[in-house]
């Protein structure tokens, strides 16, 4: 892949600064030939999005999604969710030989999609931001590590200005999630996801949906997800003052 395939990939993804996403929207304004990739970027990329779409709850309530979710539904899915790279894979040029590394980062970006999905949503809360208080973080650690089969701990973040409300549960494909809300003085809420996830260990990495930015990183075990509206700095900041006190 060339060095403009991978900058239009990136804006496609919106993972470019300002400045390089004016950059590249001068060329797609120029080069019919960036504005084709672009194109095809985009229809691939909303290809994935819907065959990866779940439903979500829109309160903390117990709500069943419009369409069941049953075991055939889940591998339909996954099929369709890998024919989707697949896709991709042809779109960019990508040899068969890379194919096996494009499904673990789809595997990421799909966790981030419904992670950024879901708390879109759910930070819009006030009454029923969490379902255990922080009050009661004992017995919450002890409730989402059992279900991750871990050792949970709160990271302490009120030296970045946030403060830790609560927490609850999520489910992503058919998995519990722990999420981890913190409120702050100036801004909606920041969750912290923590998703047992079997993977190789790598760094963070920032991924922006909507008005969100999400900071993911996996120590092999887990994926911890930060998200809230918050700069690329401060998302990786809150990454990296979280990632030493999540060993477990």
């Amino acid at each position: 892949m060339t060095n403009n395939e991978l900058r239009l990939m990136a804006y496609v993804d919106g993972e470019l600064d300002a400045e390089a996403a004016r950059e590249i929207e001068a060329l797609i304004a120029a080069d019919p030939e960036a504005r084709r990739t672009v194109a095809k970027f985009r229809e691939a990329s909303a290809l994935l999005r819907e065959a990866c779409a779940e439903g979500f709850y829109a309160d903390g309530t117990a709500r069943l999604p419009p369409v069941p979710i049953g075991p055939v539904r889940r591998a339909l899915r996954r099929f369709a969710s890998h024919a989707a790279v697949a896709v991709i894979a042809v779109v960019v040029g990508f040899g068969g030989g890379l194919l096996s590394s494009n499904l673990m980062v789809t595997e990421r970006q799909h966790l981030v999609d419904e992670v950024a999905e879901y708390h879109a949503v759910q930070s819009r809360e006030t009454k029923h931001l969490v379902e255990v208080t922080a009050a009661e973080s004992a017995d919450l650690t002890t409730w989402l590590g059992r279900r991750l089969e871990r050792h949970l701990a709160v990271p302490d973040l009120t030296a970045a200005g946030l403060h830790f409300a609560g927490g609850r549960m999520v489910v992503i494909d058919g998995q519990p999630v722990a999420a981890l809300i913190y409120t702050r003085e100036n801004g909606p809420p920041v969750a912290l996801c923590i998703i047992r996830r079997a993977s190789g260990a790598s760094g963070v990495r920032i991924d922006r949906r909507g008005e969100q930015k999400l900071a993911s990183w996996t120590d092999g075990a887990y994926t911890y997800i930060v998200v809230g509206d918050l700069t690329d700095a401060d998302a990786r900041g809150l990454a990296e003052r979280a990632a030493p006190q999540l060993r477990s």
